[in-house]
């Protein structure tokens, strides 16, 4: 996943960061610690301190578009 290591900076990066994880089937709750996810428990402690930071700048730079975008691709 290239994007991990690409800073969100913007909504569009936040949209680009859950098409990314969605299409890697790696949609988690943000306010979640990636490390906690079962599904995640393989993956390199890089990876999981990337989907971390990344997750955390998404929740910053607009929490509720983080959320209302997941939801929506997720039908919820």
């Amino acid at each position: 996943m290239k994007l991990l290591n690409t800073k969100i900076k913007t909504k569009q990066d936040i949209k680009n960061y859950i098409d990314d994880l969605a299409l890697n089937n790696m949609l988690y709750h943000f306010e979640d610690d990636a490390k906690d996810i079962v599904n995640f428990q393989d993956m390199p402690k890089e990876t999981l301190d990337l989907l971390d930071l990344r997750s955390n700048e998404a929740l910053s730079i607009d929490y509720n578009y983080s959320f209302e975008y997941m939801c929506e691709l997720l039908e919820i």
